[in-house]
This record gives C-alpha cells, structure tokens and sequence, in this order.
C-alpha cells in the first residue's frame, strides 16, 4: 500500500523567518508559497520534501506518505474504518487521517514530480526518515504495522526505538518512546559520506555546527550529522542507510552509546540534544 515517504509539514510562528535557513543554508529550493504555507523540494524528483506552515505552536504538523495506486488508498480506507482513528478526508487518489496519538497522515498516488533538477547545487536529495516520539510506543508500533503495513527492521532493546520501512530501505518512520506525542528530528538523505562531510563544512561556515556527529548508526548503518534549525528543531544530514531485503531479519540492539556511533566519533549525544530531541510542549510566544 505505502511506497515511500513524501515530505513533513512543520508548524512555525512565521514561515517566512525560517525560509532563509532552509533554503540557503540547508539547501532546499521553493516549489510553492501562499501566505502561511511554503513548499520546498530537495534535488531529487519529488514534488516536496518540507512545508513550513502557520500554525500558533512549533510542532510537526503532519507526515504526507506515497501510496501505490488507487487499490492502495481504497485497501487503506477500509483498514482505517475498522480502526478507532479520524478520518478527515477520503478520495480515490488521497485521504488525510489522523494516527492514534492524533498525527495528520497524508497517503496519496499519482502527484506530481519535477523532470529537472533542482536549481540548488547543494543540498538534500530527497527526505530519508522521520522519527516520532510516542506515548504509547507499543500502540504506535501496532498501528504502523498492523493497519498501515510498516515491517520492523531492527528494534532497540524493549523497543527503546522501532525501525519502520515501507520498501527496501531499513527504515523511514522510527518510534521513540516520549513524556509527550511530539517530533523527534527529522533526517534528510545525500548520495554518500563524502556530502555529509561537505554539508557538515557549509553549515560551520554559516555558524550551525553540528551538536551530535559525524558518526555512523548501527541500526540502519548510515552516516550521521545532527543540527538544530533556527527555532529548535532537530534534523539530520545522512546518507548510506542499509538497503534490506524480504529475507531481512530484525535485531534486537543493545541500546548503548556504541551502538548508537559505532564509529566513536560523534562526541556523544548530550542532555541538551535528547532534550531538543523530546520536543516538550512550548508556551506561545
């Protein structure tokens, strides 16, 4: 049913002030911009991988996933009918729900993609993962599994964190267990380790040095730089993410800081980072 994920929607005060980081120093490239919303793309092929919406608190405002035709979406629906969830809208080609800790789910088919290149000559090639704090991990994981067809590709030990794919990359959705139902960070995908480190010297250069990283993850196996955006979200620059198969057996890793940088040369992931990572609950401003 899910083939990929498309792109993340995250609520701002003022879109527009965020605008200048992502695109000139993250190095996405506008598609589209309204009043409170702008759509941004990375160099690959798909429409958007970011939107930057209003909204009167900073959170995630919502996950869009590709779908693998109308059967899908049709098959989907039903599945979401039996299930104690919020439908928001249905049509044959997308539906909008809402995931049981309240997450807006976009799964749609046939939208359109860019047959060029980005403008940028820098930058993501397309979104990689996305990772979601949970209340409730093991309802989450039941969800995302069960109803929307996600496979466990390695789990931390007690499911600390579950690795989801909906195709042959080791995952695109992780569960982490959170005080609070909010975004842990956000990955964005390179071709190799050699982008990750030129990304790593184009934003020390702009005054955004990285707070965990470089380093290589050992579920999943792909290279690592973490940042903070300018209002406090984390995201990641990434690339050689492990390419699994039917065949593919689920570990059980030992949640340990070698296991989390095999390599050892991140530094070490600090309190303040695990803190931005749980995203609480901001007062408006």
């Amino acid at each position: 049913m899910i083939t990929h994920l498309r792109s993340v929607e995250i609520h701002v005060t003022n879109p527009a002030e965020l605008l200048p980081f992502y695109a000139d120093v993250w190095g996405l490239a506008v598609v589209e911009e309204t009043d409170d919303r702008i759509r941004l793309r990375g160099r690959g092929t798909e429409h958007h991988v970011l939107t930057l919406a209003t909204g009167e608190e900073h959170r995630l405002g919502g996950i869009s996933l590709a779908a693998d035709g109308e059967r899908g979406i049709a098959k989907l629906t039903d599945r979401l009918r039996g299930e104690q969830v919020e439908l928001l809208s249905t049509s044959d080609t997308r539906m909008e729900f809402l995931d049981p800790e309240g997450r807006r789910i976009e799964v749609a088919c046939g939208l359109p993609e860019h047959t060029a290149p980005s403008p940028k000559a820098y930058g993501p090639d397309r979104l990689s993962h996305v990772v979601l704090n949970s209340v409730d991990l093991a309802a989450a994981k039941d969800f995302y599994t069960r109803v929307l067809g996600f496979q466990v590709s390695d789990t931390y030990e007690n499911d600390q964190m579950v690795f989801l794919r909906c195709n042959s990359r080791h995952h695109c959705v992780v569960l982490a267990p959170g005080k609070w139902t909010s975004l842990n960070h956000v990955a964005y995908e390179v071709r190799d380790t050699d982008e990750v480190m030129k990304a790593l010297g184009r934003l020390r250069k702009a005054g955004f040095d990285t707070v965990w990283g470089p380093g290589r993850h050992g579920p999943g196996g792909n290279v690592f730089c973490y940042f903070l955006d300018p209002v406090g979200n984390v995201i990641e620059y990434t690339a050689e993410l492990l390419e699994v198969g039917d065949d593919w057996v689920p570990g059980e890793w030992a949640r340990t800081p070698e296991n989390a940088d095999v390599w050892g040369t991140g530094g070490g992931i600090t309190p303040a980072v695990i803190e931005a990572m749980s995203n609480p609950p901001r007062e408006p401003a």
